[in-house]
């Protein structure tokens, strides 16, 4: 945060350029035409640049450059902490480059739709393991297969096969349907098959992660938004006598003291219901979307409340009784204001790695000629045979015959035999089975995507002068904060005996005003004021007495407050006015006061730690002021002025 309010204050405005692009010179350092023209205009909303602007902006960024050229001799920029932190930047900044972005809004249109699109599908699923063997792979694909030929053929139904065959332990009890359903609510392959398969045909065998399955889309409806919900929850349990009349009897007693108002709903949650999590925040559930992972019971009443604060008859889902009641509700939004979210989405779900796999077949395109895959299948498996050959350490396979060949080579940059396999380590991908399993090809593939990768993060500033304007824009921001803290900020705060030195030299810059340490009375009632300080004068009784006595009858009949008052405008009256002990009645806004007057404080100097926080900045700009002069009188400046507008 600190760094781009840094930015900020250096981000500022543009010029006319001098023919051979130089307009400013440090030592030896030029700045030119795009540098200076980038950061001019970077957060200026006018888009002219007048005389005054361009006075002011290029000693702002004389000082800018002077002080980042600081932080280069004292060598902030080889930390560690500096590479982290611009490495950090980099990772973030690099993204929109290393993705297809052609892809990339391909698939938000497509996930808007699918957003607002709900899809009602069944299914019937032969689970797999994590990580299953081919002959399990070959059987569960067989078996759903047998699925799919008994169905087209219309021997057995769809859902007579998901209730009696279907592995998913739901499916008994629905058929295996899994009810409406949108954009990033299931595995993408799966959520594929459900909407570019017609409705009521059933998919081919699509695989997840959790095994094999066929899709079957029911039907099709608009989302509706999302809506805030409490709720009152009573459960069932089955194996009670009687529990079912029990829990209905329970809601429908709630339901009616809804309905008399008896108690609110968040009351009669928080005393009722159990589900103890919502209950102690009145039933509130938080947003329901519709097409979510909620029984569609639930989400049909939610819906069908029609108004904020609406709440619904009792209505049974698996876990027992509810009612719900509307909080507040969200239509879904239009493409536009949804796209920067569902790019996030996509991002972090498997069709992100669609605009991956795009990018990375453009880059073999665009660097065919400097791509050399020299890749010998049967020169690995030799090594991985060999019998000297330790899968568990790298630094012993050294030596291994063919081990240091060439098996890609990008550009100048070549890999040998021993790269890919340390790659494969790492991955703890380097076993025995990668002979047995064939899986060599594959690995060597995604090895080979990644250096291409790495390589294309070598080239964004050759490729793309916007990124390196910007680069170098976070490079000099980082340094700017980091030579600022050092030399202004932090220094201002530890340098406890030069803040105090400079506290003594300008004391008299932080004053006190007059003022008066007092008590104001206040009262609608003149007589009432008028007795109280009669009170208080004859009888000499402690504030507190004095309230028992006067508010007796009315406890708003008298009120005070003792403060310290800077601003007497308010009570028409002034410093000079005003004496020690009670002071005239004023009547102001219908109402009397009476000030009491404790002590004058006259007009004085503060004291450090009085005004610490007001002395700690000041000190701060003269630290930057003193350093800056310094940096001038060290430096050689040359402006081309007269390229100025």
């Amino acid at each position: 945060m600190k760094l781009f309010k840094t930015l900020l204050l250096i981000l500022f405005v543009s010029t006319a350029f001098s023919q051979n692009n130089e307009i400013l010179k440090i030592d030896d350092q030029i700045v030119n035409k795009s540098e200076f023209e980038q950061i001019y205009w970077k957060n200026k909303k006018e888009k002219i640049a007048t005389k005054e602007d361009l006075d002011e902006y290029i000693e702002l960024f004389i000082n800018f450059k002077l002080k980042v050229i600081s932080a280069e001799e004292l060598g902030l920029d080889t930390t560690k902490k500096f590479t982290d932190e611009l490495s950090g930047y980099r990772k973030q900044l690099e993204k929109p480059y290393l993705t297809d972005t052609s892809i990339t809004e391909s698939l938000i249109n497509e996930a808007y739709y699918r957003t607002i699109n709900e899809i009602n599908a069944s299914h019937i699923m032969v689970k797999l393991g994590p990580n299953p063997n081919p002959s399990d792979t070959l059987k569960a694909y067989n078996k759903i297969s047998s699925f799919l030929k008994s169905i087209n053929s219309g021997e057995v139904s769809f859902e007579k096969i998901a209730e009696e065959s279907s592995e998913d332990p739901y499916a008994k009890s629905n058929a295996g349907n899994l009810g409406y359903f949108n954009a990033f609510k299931m595995i993408y392959s799966f959520e594929n098959a459900a909407y570019k398969t017609p409705i009521g045909d059933v998919s081919k065998p699509i695989r997840t992660r959790y095994g094999y399955h066929l899709v079957r889309p029911n039907s099709t409806r608009k989302a509706m938004g999302k809506v805030k919900t409490s709720h009152i929850m009573i459960t069932t349990n089955q194996k009670l006598p009687n529990n079912n009349k029990i829990t209905s009897e329970k809601i429908n007693t709630i339901y009616n003291d809804l309905n008399n108002g008896t108690l609110s709903f968040e009351e009669l949650a928080n005393k009722f219901s159990e589900d103890r999590k919502s209950a102690k925040n009145g039933g509130e559930i938080g947003w329901i979307s519709s097409g979510g992972n909620v029984y569609p019971e639930f989400e049909k009443t939610v819906f069908s409340l029609t108004k904020n604060g609406d709440f619904s008859k009792p209505f049974k889902t698996p876990n027992g009784w509810h009612i719900v009641k509307r909080l507040d509700y969200e239509p879904i939004g239009d493409l536009k204001s949804l796209s920067y979210e569902l790019k996030n989405k996509i991002e972090k779900d498997m069709r992100g790695q669609k605009t991956k796999s795009s990018f990375i077949k453009k880059l073999k395109v665009d660097y065919a000629d400097l791509i050399e895959e020299l890749i010998i299948l049967n020169e690995l498996e030799k090594i991985l045979k060999n019998k000297d050959f330790d899968f568990k350490n790298m630094t012993l396979n050294k030596e291994i015959k063919g081990i240091n060949n060439v098996i890609l080579s990008i550009e100048n940059r070549s890999y040998p035999i021993y790269d890919f396999l340390e790659y494969l380590l790492n991955l703890k991908k380097l076993d025995k089975n990668l002979i047995i399993n064939n899986t060599l090809t594959k690995l060597y593939e995604k090895f080979v995507n990644q250096k291409l990768i790495a390589f294309e993060k070598t080239q964004l500033e050759k490729k793309y002068p916007e990124f390196k304007a910007l680069m170098k824009e976070y490079r000099d921001g980082i340094l700017l904060f980091e030579i600022s803290d050092q030399m202004i900020w932090t220094k201002a705060i530890k340098d406890t005996s030069g803040l105090k030195e400079f506290y003594i030299s300008n004391t008299d810059t932080w004053k006190w005003p007059n003022r008066i340490k007092a008590t104001v009375y206040t009262s609608e009632s003149k007589k009432t004021i008028s007795k109280a300080v009669s009170l208080k004068k004859k009888k000499g009784i402690n504030n507190d007495s004095l309230i028992k006595i006067i508010n007796k009858e009315n406890i708003l009949s008298l009120s005070y407050e003792s403060k310290i008052i800077e601003d007497f405008s308010k009570y028409n009256t002034s410093f000079e006015e005003l004496k020690k002990g009670f002071n005239k009645l004023i009547n102001a806004n219908d109402k009397w006061t009476t000030i009491y007057v404790e002590e004058k404080l006259p007009v004085a100097n503060k004291k450090l730690q009085e005004c610490e926080g007001l002395v700690v900045s000041a000190y701060q700009n003269y630290l930057e002021k003193v350093w800056i002069e310094n940096l001038k009188k060290n430096h050689t400046m040359e402006v081309n002025y007269e390229y100025i507008i």
